[in-house]
């Protein structure tokens, strides 16, 4: 996928050696780009030109341009421009071009380590193989160590086709905007992919009843179990032996209900309760205003392991005899509050593979699915942990833990 823009012509022409065969190797790949730019199927090959043609033209480029860099070691440029043309030369299953490729671009980042051309070509080439979600982490890799105006809209335009095959919206519409703000030349197909990533994002409806499914989504990472919901902007890690008492969203906002242990007690074993909540700040409704909707018996102050936020409201409550001879109830409330951000799910976004949707019967084309937009506004989050005194210690651990493994956006 290319949406307008040229990675030749980040090549600088002056740079290079002046010999006939690199010059004419330059001029081929400003030619043969736009035929060889990604992989195309024979049976999909539509151009005027031969498939055949384009392949051997290039076979005979990267020969040449291999064979001047023996002449010119030192000269980046050559390099940077043998590796692209190989690069072009692989999309057409040309021998040797994948060694070719990453061999050149190496030895260009030996001698020029800052050159970000070089990981933005290798990352682009990556994404175009068996396995894009290495690229698309190069690519965030790039994006992390430059200002974003800094970079190219032929880098941003390789970026946002990696971000479409490793599916990652959020950062394809962030990429999009740079797009915009540098004024780069419209071009159709951006528009069109634009268009349709933007369509994926299906808004929040409050009146809606809403299956936990189509809110949660859970992953085995290890020993524990990640939750996340880009509804709520929230995204959370659980022990595997936690038992989920509820988990979903109702008309009092985002909740997920969690029992660690059980813990030897006094009497008997218990279990403590976390429980977060996510909702939208009411009108003329504070923060404090939210957690002491949740506090009980006698309040006081602690301070939290982690606050998921600039600032927090960390509350204590105990409650005498409410476990009888396990103890008085022991709470803590942690609730903070979390502004819309402009590219909502972004936190959550990292590159995934393709998955395989090739051979058998019935085979489909993999089609990325609709992506639940964030409630919008501010929103308010509670953390809450309920226990006994008798099992407090172990207890306040497991709260820890699930303070300091909370991600919110």
């Amino acid at each position: 996928m290319a949406f307008a823009l040229s990675e030749v012509a980040a090549i600088h022409a002056d740079k290079l050696p002046q010999e006939p065969a690199v010059l004419a190797a330059l001029e081929d790949a400003r030619k043969l780009e736009p035929y060889s730019y990604i992989y195309t199927p024979a049976e999909n090959w539509r151009y005027s030109i031969a498939q055949k043609d384009v392949a051997d033209r290039l076979k005979a480029d990267m020969d040449a341009l291999t064979l001047a860099a023996k002449s010119h070691p030192e000269n980046t440029e050559l390099l940077l421009l043998t590796g692209l043309v190989a690069h072009f030369a692989y999309n057409l299953d040309v021998a040797g071009s994948y060694e070719t490729t990453i061999s050149a671009w190496e030895r260009a980042g030996k001698l020029e380590p800052s050159d970000v051309r070089v990981a933005w070509f290798h990352a682009d080439h990556i994404c175009q193989t068996a396995k894009p979600k290495a690229g698309g982490e190069e690519f965030l890799a790039i994006e992390a160590g430059h200002p974003w105006e800094q970079l190219t809209p032929a880098f941003w335009d390789d970026y946002m086709a990696c971000a479409t095959i490793t599916n990652m919206p959020a950062h394809f519409l962030r990429a999009a905007e740079h797009q915009l703000k540098l004024h780069t030349e419209s071009s159709q197909t951006r528009s069109m992919v634009t268009d349709f990533t933007r369509n994926r994002y299906e808004a929040f409806d409050p009146g809606r009843a809403y299956e936990p499914k189509e809110i949660w989504t859970g992953i085995r990472s290890g020993d524990d179990t990640e939750f996340t919901s880009t509804t709520c902007g929230v995204r959370l890690h659980t022990h595997a032996s936690w038992t989920i008492n509820s988990i979903g969203l109702n008309g009092h906002g985002c909740i997920a209900n969690f029992s660690s242990g059980p813990y030897k007690g006094t009497t008997r074993n218990l279990s403590p309760s976390i429980l977060i909540v996510v909702k939208q700040a009411e009108e003329n409704e504070t923060l404090q205003d939210f957690a002491k909707k949740y506090a009980k018996g006698t309040i006081g102050s602690f301070t939290p392991a982690r606050c998921p936020a600039s600032n927090c409201i960390a509350l204590m409550g105990v409650q005498a005899g409410l476990y009888k001879e396990d103890g008085d109830g022991r709470g803590r409330i942690v609730a903070f509050a979390r502004e819309q951000p402009a590219y909502p799910g972004l936190i959550f976004e990292s590159p995934m593979d393709v998955p395989d949707a090739s051979g058998g019967e019935g085979a489909k084309a993999y089609s990325p699915g609709p992506i639940r937009q964030r409630i919008p506004g501010t929103l308010y989050y509670l953390v809450l942990l309920d226990t006994a005194a008798s099992i407090e210690e172990p207890a306040m651990k497991d709260f820890d833990y699930f303070l300091e493994n909370l991600t919110v956006e």
